[in-house]
């Protein structure tokens, strides 16, 4: 058995086991309960932690949870018509003056 992440909250942590266990490989968390110990133990103690139960897994582990935390590439922006302003590609509407995107417009 051996440890592929330290994490900083439980939910995160419980994600990349999911996508872990997705995979196929079998894995739990450890120090789950712990949260509520902090302050009274040192924070870097009460860290969530996947630990991978077969070391022939760990590599595999390691390569799904690098590509789980790369981060997105960015998206195309959009220019509202009315006022200008570069808004993300997602919103369907411009956040500062509520102008429909281009795209979203009949």
């Amino acid at each position: 058995m051996k440890r592929v992440f330290s994490g900083t909250t439980l939910p995160d942590t419980a994600h990349l086991q999911n996508l872990l266990e997705q995979a196929g490989i079998g894995c739990i968390i450890k120090n789950r309960h712990l949260g509520s110990a902090l302050g009274d133990l040192p924070f870097l103690d009460c860290s969530p932690e996947i630990w991978v139960l077969d070391d022939a897994h760990v590599g595999r582990a390691e390569a799904v949870l690098r590509e789980a935390q790369r981060p997105l590439p960015r998206t195309a922006l959009w220019r509202c018509e009315r006022c200008a302003e570069d808004n993300e590609q997602q919103f369907a509407v411009c956040w500062n003056c509520g102008n429909t995107a281009p795209t979203a417009q009949e």
